[in-house]
């Protein structure tokens, strides 16, 4: 290199387009370091060649980028820097919302205010203890959260390894396993259920495995001819009292094949009870829009359920039913595919669509009603 214009012996020091000198060289790792400053005069970056040269021949030199984020380390808190993290991600706004409240009550108070270099296990493991042991699902996600925001502060440098290593953590046992109502109980709860506009709903959500986000969003134009198809797209969810419209939890939507045994249901429902517009909604809430699920749960759900003497089930027990039945008859990747759960095999979740095999599924659904009934 030696000639080039800006080597000097050791190191070397170019002026940008903005006058501004750069400066730069090979450590003992053979990788090029370069300042994380331009300097305004050429001598201030021969100064800073001379300091890390120096560092170099006194065996204490470690790479100029590291000790830059050691640093910003000593600068940021664990608040701050979750606050960017949290806005930085490429999330749903009531996803969101939540990692704000779940760093604003949970992980806030006590590591706040905390330098992210000061971050330990030890800290970790004193912080989870504090949560107590009465709300496992939410201390999972504070854990989560806190696990999330450490590991991108590994690849930004700020921490050397990720303090969060507690085991099962995020994988708290279910404290509440979930209700499985047989066929007659399905059948009965769609009777007993009033106003006897929501009977549908009970059916659909049961057999078809539409989750409440996306029931409760469902709009005439989801339904094909016939009602033998329903296009589930869309999922409405609540947070801070507004409604916000968006994809399916899964982010892709998916058609469902309706079960003959209640495509008749639909049908005397899209007659009686929804207005003729492709965007009415199915199931609107009696002042029109969407319906609340904390509303229908207490006041329709709950009452219905007991009608029928099977308290203590929960609305998104219907989704749990509706996987077992379709487990009967369907595999794996079918079973992913109507329910509309995630896979890296993106094929596999489609495969029953596209083969056919839905309508077949559908058909086996409504066999294990008539032979329960």
């Amino acid at each position: 290199m030696a000639g080039k214009k800006g080597h000097r012996g050791w190191g070397w020091i170019r002026q940008l387009p903005s006058k501004r000198y750069q400066a730069s060289y090979i450590g003992p790792d053979l990788i090029r370091h370069k300042a994380s400053t331009t300097f305004g005069a050429r001598i201030d970056a021969e100064g800073w060649l001379s300091q890390e040269r120096r560092s170099i021949e006194l065996d204490t030199w470690t790479p100029p980028a590291q000790r830059a984020a050691e640093v910003k380390a000593k600068a940021v808190t664990l608040g701050e820097y979750s606050t960017k993290w949290i806005e930085d991600r490429n999330v749903k706004p009531r996803t969101r919302s939540s990692y704000r409240d779940i760093l604003r009550l949970h992980i806030e108070p006590r590591l706040g205010s905390m330098a992210m270099k000061n971050l330990t296990g030890e800290v970790v493991r004193s912080w989870y203890a504090g949560l107590g042991t009465d709300y496992p699902r939410r201390n999972s996600h504070a854990y989560g959260l806190l696990h999330a925001v450490c590991a991108t502060a590994v690849s930004d440098g700020l921490l050397q390894s990720n303090p969060c290593n507690i085991r099962r953590a995020m994988n708290p046992p279910r404290r509440r396993d979930p209700v499985i109502l047989a066929v007659a109980d399905i059948a009965a709860l769609a009777e007993a259920i009033q106003p006897r506009r929501l009977r549908c709903l009970v059916l659909l959500a049961a057999w078809c495995g539409v989750r409440w986000g996306e029931v409760s969003e469902l709009r005439r134009k989801d339904l094909s001819d016939g009602c033998e198809v329903l296009s589930v797209s869309r999922a409405v969810t609540r947070r801070d009292g507004v409604y916000r419209v968006d994809t399916p939890k899964s982010g892709k939507g998916r058609a469902v094949v309706i079960p003959p045994h209640i495509r008749e249901d639909v049908i005397n429902h899209l007659a009686e009870n929804v207005e003729s517009g492709p965007e009415s909604l199915l199931f609107p809430a009696a002042r029109g829009g969407h319906m609340n699920d904390r509303v229908f749960s207490r006041e329709y759900f709950s009452d219905a359920l007991k009608a029928i003497g099977r308290q203590g089930v929960r609305v998104h027990d219907l989704r749990h039913f509706a996987g077992t039945q379709t487990a009967q008859v369907a595999n794996l990747a079918e079973s992913m595919a109507r329910l509309g759960h995630s896979t890296v095999k993106a094929s596999l979740i489609y495969q029953g669509l596209v083969t056919g095999r839905d309508a077949a599924i559908a058909d086996a659904l409504s066999q294990l009603a008539v032979g329960e009934s």
